[in-house]
């Protein structure tokens, strides 16, 4: 049984994160993270809620968010422009 390569799958060019609240209620908002190619497509995972912009990451990105919530930062990937 042949097993596909996940690496060859395109990923969402972009992580868009926004601070949310279920539309009508008055509570503290979320953190709401979904990979989408635009803001568009993102918002419409979430189109009963109230969101509010907060970033847009692209997917290719050295930033790495680990599921307890910390976040590590892979410098040897970024690249270094000079003016």
């Amino acid at each position: 049984m042949a097993i596909e390569n996940s690496i060859t799958e395109r990923l969402p060019a972009y992580t868009w994160l926004f601070l949310g609240t279920p539309k009508g209620q008055t509570c503290t908002p979320v953190v709401i993270r979904i990979a989408a190619d635009t803001e568009e497509e993102a918002r419409q995972w979430y189109s009963r809620w109230d969101l509010v912009f907060a970033a847009k990451i692209r997917s290719e990105c050295s930033l790495y968010q680990y599921i307890n919530g910390a976040f590590e930062l892979d410098v040897s990937r970024m690249e270094v422009v000079y003016a």
